[in-house]
């Protein structure tokens, strides 16, 4: 099993490398960010199973970055740990949703201790065979031959909290599938030589690809908003990031 993935946001760096050294020794594979932007863009590479938080920091700050990562029910996306120097405001943290609250001026053990408390809190309440932090580590992969549309579509389920594969050709599905076990497969229904609803169907032929949801989406209004396929979950007459984000996770809850 991989080691859990940490990634601690604090822009002083004598911090960074005291915990980071200290969590390393526990085995975790830990990743550091100065800043709110430098955490979203990590988080966009790799999603986190615990984001360690810092609230004070220049540019975006550690409550704008929560925000960012919170649905809209306003509970973050994420396990995360607040850690800061403002003490005084774990009160007020209670209502956010985030997993734990810890002074730095806490013993070193004290963290250690909180980590793997929030690590196995949220390992216990994945999804089953999914690993820790089980939405920021489900899989969607996307069939999309526009390499602007694509990028938008994978940014934004990456910040949403899944962990996203961008296919340009349906030929390498295949080996997509060999290396990887999506939750859910997006398919454009118009693509170059071939549509996605017979890619849909073709899907039938691996073994691999049994069980997996499959959404179909289209904005050019050839087909019925109501229109079934076979081997389609759902079919949505759109290809907006907010629309296919809204029809994933009406999917997999």
């Amino acid at each position: 099993m991989n080691p859990a993935r940490i990634l601690l946001v604090d822009d002083e760096p004598s911090l960074c490398l005291m915990v980071g050294d200290q969590l390393r020794l526990e085995k975790y594979d830990v990743i550091t960010a100065s800043s709110g932007e430098e955490a979203l863009q990590a988080i966009r590479v790799q999603p986190p199973d615990l984001i360690i938080l810092d609230i004070s920091m220049p540019g975006m700050t550690g409550l704008a970055l929560l925000k960012k990562l919170s649905g809209p029910d306003g509970k973050p996306r994420y396990p995360i740990l607040i850690f800061t120097a403002r003490a005084n405001m774990g009160q007020f943290f209670e209502t956010t949703g985030v997993e734990g609250f810890l002074s730095k001026g806490s013993d070193p053990a004290q963290l250690t201790a909180e980590v793997k408390r929030i690590l196995l809190k949220t390992s216990h309440s994945s999804t089953p065979g999914l690993p820790p932090g089980s939405k920021a580590r489900r899989i969607v992969m996307i069939l999309e031959n526009e390499p602007l549309l694509g990028t938008r579509l994978k940014t934004s389920f990456n910040i949403a909290g899944y962990q996203t594969i961008l296919l340009s050709e349906s030929h390498a599905l295949s080996d997509a599938l060999q290396a990887h076990t999506p939750a859910v497969i997006l398919l454009k229904a118009i693509l170059p030589g071939t549509t996605g609803a017979d890619v849909a169907i073709s899907l039938a032929d691996y073994t691999t690809a049994r069980g997996i949801l499959v959404l179909l989406y289209d904005n050019s209004g050839i087909h019925r908003p109501d229109q079934s396929f076979p081997n389609v979950s759902k079919f949505v007459p759109s290809n907006t990031p907010a629309a296919l984000l809204k029809a994933v996770t009406s999917l997999l809850n």
